[in-house]
């Protein structure tokens, strides 16, 4: 009965820690500081943070001889010093970067709606234009139709007088 009374809070506290926990990160904040000479009881010059650029200048042991912020030069543990570009630079690169796209596709849809306007305006210019063209391909039809016409009515005028003419002297040559 003991053993039981033992094992239950037990199983309570290992069953109920995850519950009550929560993710953590470890923060790459630093500062290191930068001495006058190779070992740690040796001059501070200066100190950095993370992420700030330097030269390295040459390396002694486990120190580095680093130029940084104007020229100024010191030693510091080479363990804090990478190649790598930072990510936390690289992000915001890539933040700049994204920006810098987003600007650009705003820009592009902008001018994408401006030649969609466009090309609807020249859509509707071709087809009056086609309009245009087919009346004006007809246009020497009708001119054709309308000279052809004012022929035929001028030579049934012309017709008529002969005619006119013709029945006056039949005329005249009867009632002599």
């Amino acid at each position: 009965m003991k053993k039981s009374l033992f094992i239950i809070p037990v199983l309570l506290i290992l069953f109920s820690s995850p519950a009550y926990s929560k993710i953590m990160y470890i923060i790459d904040e630093i500062s290191i500081t930068v001495r006058s000479q190779t070992g740690d009881d040796f001059k501070i010059v200066d100190q950095l943070n993370s992420h700030e650029p330097v030269n390295l200048l040459r390396s002694e042991g486990s120190w580095a001889l680093i130029s940084f912020k104007d020229n100024k030069t010191g030693w510091v543990l080479q363990q804090y010093l990478t190649e790598k570009t930072p990510m936390s630079i690289q992000i915001a690169e890539l933040k700049k970067t994204i920006t810098a796209h987003t600007e650009n596709i705003s820009a592009l849809e902008k001018e994408n709606a401006t030649l969609m306007q466009s090309k609807a305006e020249m859509v509707e210019l071709t087809s009056r234009l086609k309009i245009e063209n087919q009346s004006l391909k007809e246009e020497p039809y009708r001119i054709i139709f309308l000279v052809a016409g004012a022929g035929i009515f001028l030579l049934g005028c012309i017709v008529t007088l002969m005619l006119q003419r013709s029945g006056q002297k039949r005329k005249r040559r009867l009632s002599f």
